[in-house]
Order: structure tokens, then C-alpha cells, then sequence
């Protein structure tokens, strides 16, 4: 009798094997725009804290000087204009003790970090829906992009900016696809609330969820965190200064709506901005009424809401909202306001949720066109985001190095006058000039003069204007202003000016082109007469400085510090 021979599903190894190799290169392309603005962050992210950042060191101060548990306690949870930011607060508090030194690009990190929650959280979303990994690639571009340039290189703003958006949309992750209230939908919920006020919307539009859901222990247990987390939130509260006096007309609020929701179309290289903003919100909002709508009279029909309608309805309230919320409160300040890079977060989230609903809306026959679409349009803000945002970057990371000079040499001396706070929680970070100190502060030795075409003062501003000198590079090279007195010398990062060349679009080296312009305030002059000289900043750290024969008068008027409750 013959051995009966062992048979082998072949098929389903080849099924398998083809699978495995499907997800491997699907996880592969949701990891190159991750990669690439890791790859943006670690050149231009730089550890000098920038506005309410100083508040993390105030933080760590109080924190030491507390007398009681209770004190310290409370420094974690104390009112930060309208934020309770124990997130931002806890995370410095570790960053401090686990390395010695509270370090700026740690927090940026931790914050973006954030940013991979938020896409494993619709990741997990659309595999639930069957839909396949690459699928998520149109969430992947929209998130990692330098269209948040301003949150990305920010300790502060990336903590609270990207962390609240991220928690909010994993507890909607929650309160959708899981079958009841758990505690882990409540506890993200309590930790957004803690990260920034607009965490507050998450609760009301959570409750609308539950509703739906007709889970009504669910509705008790959710409204008993609610008073809870509401009662200690604005316990001792204070309405903070800030916001402009005059709201604006409703017309103006209803503008800077469409243009908070829409602002992610700034990254297309469109001279007026402001008008393809205006119409991309506009198509957001049609987009989102057309979707959510009708998921709403489905309900009422008595037809029971499935786990993604329920996840799209509380993602788009909470975005949405939180537009509404800022076109009231920052109108008055100015229409461009509503487009800032710490708003876009928004807008490109929103994006995400529309793009992954119609996905998933869609039928599978159809899902890869669908797809594909959302991805080309992704693509196309992502790739623009790299050229239309890029001088924004590396200006921030040279106006946050030249910061850390004025602040740290305050006479014309290579001795660093650093207070003893700020040496003790803080340490400089590396910059450019420091290997060229003695030739910055004690001695001059000028190299070819460079012309200044106009020199100019309007209100407490100096302008200076140079239409000739060339671009060095795109990241600490390039030209700087140095503005030396007798006593006391200052470096000023210019603005280069912009080439608006398409070829800028595929290099980066073609963004510039000759000349530039620099904004000093007189606020951040000591008194007295200063020669001006433009310091020239080669590949290899090769430094230059050529005077132009200019000089500004500074009368020594102080900056007004707007009136804050830190």
C-alpha cells in the first residue's frame, strides 16, 4: 500500500502571501509622509522656547517654590488664559525630571507624536469598515504636511494643538465602535479637556452620540462626568483678557468660519489665498451638511445609525465647532487670523473625515477611484505645503535663534547674562554664532559694505529693505541684521524674498531670490544709536559682516505686555 501523500493548500499560502505583502507596502506608504516630515522636523526644530513656552518654565518654578502637595497640585491644573493645560504641564514636568533640563524639541516631539494617534485612530476606523490599509493614505498626507509648520516647531502649541484633536477623536472612536460608555472613552475625554478649552465641545457632542445610540446608562454614566469634569473646569475660573473688543459682524463671523474650515487650501501655490480658503470651507460645509444630514433624518426615520455614521457626525461636530468657537472669539483681529498654521490641524482633519466617510460610504467596487481621488488631492497639499510654507520654517527657526542671542548676551561681552531661572531649567541651544562670538560682540573686522535701498520707521517698527544680496541656503545660512551700539548688540533674522517661481516647487534652493526685508521692533532695542550691518551666514558656518552705512535710533520705549492671567 503507497504512503498517501500530504496535500497542501496552495492557494491559500499564495492568499496569504499576496495579503502580507499588501498590508507590508500599504504600511509602507502610510509611513512616507511620516517620514518626511520627520525628516523636515529634525532639521528645522530647535530648542529655544517660543511666547507662552515660558510659561512651562514659570510652571517648573512655581512647582519648586509650592509649600504644600495641595500647592503643587494646583500649579498643575491653574488657568492658562482660558486652558487648563495639565497636559502640556505634566509632560514638561517629566521631560524635566527624566533629563535634567525642560527641552523644547522634546515637547514639539511628544506633540507630534500625536499626530500618529490621531492616524492609527482612522486607521483603525476603516479596517473596521473592511476597507484596506492604503486607503488611509489621503489621512496620512493631510496630517503629516508642513502646513503646520507653526505647531510643529512650537513646544506649547504642538502639545495642545495636535494632542486635543487626537483625543478627541479616539473617545468619538470610542463612543461609536464600542457597545457601551467605557471608561477609557470618559478618561480621554477628562485628558483633552485638561489640554485645551476646546476640549469642552467634546462632551455636549459625546452626549449627542450617546443619544443616538439610544444607550441610556450610557447617557447617566457620561453625565456624570460631564458635571464633574465642568465643575472642577471652571472652578475659580476667570474670564482672561485677550480677545478684541469688537467681535465683528455677523457677516465677518460667518467669513472667518468658511475660512477656519477651508484653511488647508493655503498651501496651493494661489496668490489670493484667502478667496481658495473661502471656497474650499464652503465646499467643507456643503460636503459635511450632504453627508451628515441625512445620516440625522435616518435616525429620526428609525433606522439605526451605523458605528462610522456615528464616528463622522461626532468628528465633524467637534471640528466644525471648534471653527465657530474661534471665527467668534477671533474675527476681530483680523480675517487672516482664521487661516493661521495653529488652526489648519482643523481643517485637514475635517478633510480626513470626509474623505474617509465617502470612502467607506462608498460602494467596495467603487472605493479604489473614490480613493484614489482623495489621495491626489492630499498629495496636492502636502507636496505644495513643502514650497508655500518653507520660508515660514526656516524663518521661525532663525527668529527663535536670534531670540536666544539677544536674550542670552546683554553687553557687549562673550559672558552669557543668563538669569539664574532660566540656567536652571533651561539649557541654550547650539546655534550658528556661537563659534563666532568674540568676532560678533568685542570686534569689528567689516567685510565688503552692502547696500540698504531704504531704512524706514512706521509706529515702533524699523523696516530695512535690501533688494540685491543673494540666498545662502535653507536653514541656519542666509543673511541676518546685527544692530551694534556702544553698549549692546542684537541679531534680527530678515524675511528673504520669495522667488514665486514653480520651479521652487520641486527645489527647494529656487524658493529665493535676491534681496530681503527685516521688521525690528524698537521695543526690542535698548536706548540708543545703532549702526546696522547686514551678517552674511555661508554653507560650512562661514560668517561675514558688512556694514551699509545705515544707522537707527532707538528711544528706549518698552514693549506692553498684553494683560494675561500667567
Amino acid at each position: 500500500m503507497e504512503p498517501k501523500t500530504q496535500s497542501f493548500p496552495v492557494k491559500n499560502i499564495r492568499s496569504q502571501a499576496v495579503s502580507s505583502a499588501s498590508l507590508l507596502l500599504s504600511g509602507l506608504a502610510l509611513l512616507v509622509p511620516v517620514l518626511v516630515y520627520g525628516l523636515v522636523f529634525s532639521r528645522y526644530a530647535i530648542n529655544v522656547p517660543k511666547f507662552d513656552d515660558h510659561a512651562l518654565k514659570a510652571f517648573l518654578l512655581k512647582l519648586d517654590q509650592a509649600e504644600s502637595l495641595r500647592d503643587q497640585i494646583y500649579e498643575f491644573f491653574a488657568q492658562h488664559n482660558e486652558h487648563r493645560i495639565f497636559y502640556d504641564r505634566l509632560i514638561s514636568w517629566l521631560d524635566y525630571h527624566l533629563t535634567g533640563k525642560l527641552n523644547f524639541v522634546h515637547l514639539m516631539l511628544v506633540g507630534n507624536l500625536s499626530l500618529v494617534l490621531l492616524l492609527l485612530v482612522f486607521i483603525r476606523a476603516l479596517r473596521q469598515a473592511g476597507v484596506s490599509l492604503w486607503m488611509a493614505l489621503p489621512v496620512s498626507l493631510l496630517l503629516f504636511n508642513l502646513s503646520h509648520w507653526e505647531n510643529t516647531f512650537w513646544g506649547m502649541a504642538a502639545l495642545q494643538n495636535f494632542t486635543v484633536v487626537a483625543l478627541a477623536v479616539a473617545t468619538f472612536y470610542e463612543l461609536s465602535f464600542k457597545n457601551r460608555v467605557g471608561w477609557l472613552a470618559i478618561a480621554l475625554a477628562v485628558l483633552a479637556t485638561l489640554t485645551s478649552g476646546n476640549g469642552l465641545l467634546i462632551w455636549p457632542v459625546g452626549l449627542i452620540l450617546i443619544f443616538l445610540r439610544q444607550d441610556y446608562v450610557g447617557v447617566l454614566r457620561w453625565l456624570l462626568a460631564l458635571a464633574i469634569t465642568f465643575r472642577l473646569y471652571f472652578l475659580d475660573y476667570q474670564k482672561p483678557a485677550g480677545n478684541p473688543p469688537d467681535p465683528g459682524s455677523l457677516l465677518a463671523q460667518l467669513h472667518g468660519w468658511l475660512l477656519f474650515n477651508g484653511a488647508a487650501a493655503e498651501a496651493f501655490p494661489v496668490r489670493n489665498f484667502l478667496l481658495t480658503c473661502l471656497l474650499l470651507g464652503g465646499i467643507i460645509i456643503a460636503l459635511a451638511a450632504f453627508f451628515g444630514i441625512p445620516a440625522v433624518v435616518e435616525k429620526f426615520r428609525g433606522i439605526k445609525l451605523t458605528e462610522w455614521q456615528l464616528f463622522f457626525l461626532g468628528g465633524a461636530a467637534f471640528t466644525i465647532g471648534t471653527g465657530l468657537v474661534v471665527a467668534f472669539n477671533r474675527v476681530g483681529f483680523g480675517l487672516g487670523t482664521l487661516t493661521t498654521s495653529r488652526y489648519k490641524i482643523y481643517s485637514l482633519t475635517l478633510l480626513a473625515f470626509l474623505f474617509t466617510y465617502g470612502i467607506v460610504r462608498t460602494n467596495p467596487s467603487k472605493r479604489f477611484l473614490t480613493a484614489g481621488l482623495a489621495t491626489v488631492f492630499s498629495f496636492l497639499i502636502a507636496f505644495f505645503s513643502y514650497s508655500t510654507f518653507l520660508d515660514e520654517a526656516v524663518y521661525l527657526r532663525q527668529f527663535m535663534s536670534t531670540y536666544q542671542f539677544n536674550f542670552t548676551f546683554t553687553k557687549n561681552s562673550t559672558q552669557p547674562a543668563i538669569d539664574p531661572v532660566t540656567r536652571q531649567y533651561v539649557q541654550n541651544a547650539p546655534a550658528f554664532y556661537d563659534e563666532h562670538l568674540a568676532e560678533l560682540l568685542t570686534s569689528i573686522r567689516p567685510a565688503d559694505p552692502i547696500k540698504i535701498d531704504s531704512v524706514f520707521k512706521s509706529g515702533t517698527i524699523f523696516t530695512v529693505i535690501q533688494s540685491t544680496i543673494s540666498p545662502f541656503g535653507l536653514r541656519d545660512e542666509g543673511s541676518y541684521l546685527l544692530a551694534r551700539s556702544a553698549q549692546r548688540t542684537y541679531l534680527f533674522p530678515v524675511k528673504q524674498n520669495l522667488s514665486r517661481s514653480p520651479r521652487g516647487w520641486f527645489w527647494p534652493q529656487r524658493i529665493f531670490s535676491g534681496g530681503f526685508i527685516a521688521e525690528i521692533p524698537e521695543t526690542d532695542l535698548a536706548r540708543g544709536n545703532y549702526g546696522l550691518f547686514v551678517l552674511t551666514v555661508e554653507s560650512g558656518n562661514s560668517v561675514k559682516l558688512h556694514p551699509t552705512g545705515r544707522t537707527i535710533t532707538a528711544s528706549g520705549v518698552k514693549y506692553q505686555r498684553p494683560e494675561s492671567n500667567w
